[in-house]
């Protein structure tokens, strides 16, 4: 799943996004389930690590230069941040689909919370399932399908919620995606 914000998910306890309280079993028995990476881990070339370097390296030295040392300690802290974030493995969450939500990991997505859903599949490059959350401060999710079949998903989540046609993998994602980052 790709939702970067810590919550109550990763301090053990589940999130519920659109009130699915009391139903939370309803979850095992759900109607298609598969596993997936929480979020995509690019794997990165020796190239790619002396090129961010060069460019972090670069970037540092600017911001000496020009007196903006907030700047320089801000992209040491960034690369540093990065670093540790990215160096382990994504855990491998649970995904559920039931007939009253989804479940990612610990996250909880009840139907009457979502505006709708789409598919981004281009194999072997893109294969995710985007929900899209009816409050409009709440973040898109995103979750990798792996090798279930995308038209049983789609089938599934039709019975459910609305699809949101002619959506594609939103910019950022394409972004980072081609960056490797």
């Amino acid at each position: 799943m790709q939702n970067k914000k810590s919550g109550p998910a990763e301090r053990g306890h589940t999130t519920n996004h659109g009130k699915i309280s009391g139903h939370v079993h309803s979850f095992e028995n759900a109607i298609l389930g598969w596993k997936a990476p929480e979020y995509t881990r690019h794997e990165k070339s020796a190239l790619w690590f002396v090129i961010a370097a060069a460019v972090a390296i670069g970037l540092v030295i600017y911001g000496l230069a020009t007196d903006g040392w907030s700047f320089s300690l801000a992209i040491i802290v960034f690369c540093g941040t990065y670093y540790l974030i990215h160096r382990k493995t994504p855990p491998i969450v649970e995904v559920k689909i039931s007939k009253i939500g989804v479940k990612i990991g610990r996250h909880l997505f009840s139907y009457s919370g979502l505006e709708g859903f789409w598919i981004a599949y281009d194999p072997p490059f893109l294969k995710r399932l985007y929900l899209k959350m009816e409050a409009k401060f709440k973040p898109d999710v995103f979750v990798s399908i792996e090798d279930t079949d995308p038209v049983e998903v789609r089938k599934i989540l039709l019975g459910h919620t609305n699809e949101i046609s002619g959506k594609h993998e939103p910019f950022a994602d394409t972004l980072v995606r081609l960056l490797g980052l």
